[in-house]
């Protein structure tokens, strides 16, 4: 037994609970979660993506989506530009315009990792009578 200040502290009994390895995620897809998480941490980019989403054709030129946002020109290239570089959107020139499609397999990375029975959505089992302190 220890001694803490003159008194004696019993030993506690601890139990570990591990995720089953196909839970867990591995370092490469936390990162690249990571990206995916951070380029969406904005409204405005979450806007931008269901826009793209939901356009006719499942594309939208720059200057459609521009009509959308009360912001100068700048300031939505720059929300655009992060979505693109998260591989998010796809980016087309045509001419003078930018048309914006939706890269499929980023989002289906995150809904792996958050739909139910998913390793960031499951909830794991609790057993009674034990807990950290």
């Amino acid at each position: 037994m220890a001694s803490e200040n003159g008194r004696t502290r019993k030993p506690v009994a601890v139990t570990l609970l591990m995720a089953e390895p196909a839970a867990v995620v591995d370092p490469g897809d936390a990162e690249a979660a990571a990206k995916l998480f951070k380029a969406l941490s904005d409204p405005v980019r979450i806007r931008l993506l269901s826009l793209v989403r939901y356009s006719p054709g499942g594309e939208a030129c720059f200057c459609d989506l521009a009509e959308e946002f009360d912001m100068p020109q700048p300031s939505l290239s720059h929300h655009l530009r992060v979505l693109v570089s998260a591989g998010i959107l796809e980016r087309e020139r045509r001419g003078t315009w930018s048309w914006y499609t939706v890269v499929p397999e980023p989002l289906e990375t995150l809904e792996s990792l958050l739909r139910s029975g998913g390793p960031l959505a499951d909830r794991p089992a609790r057993l009674s009578g034990t807990a950290c302190q």
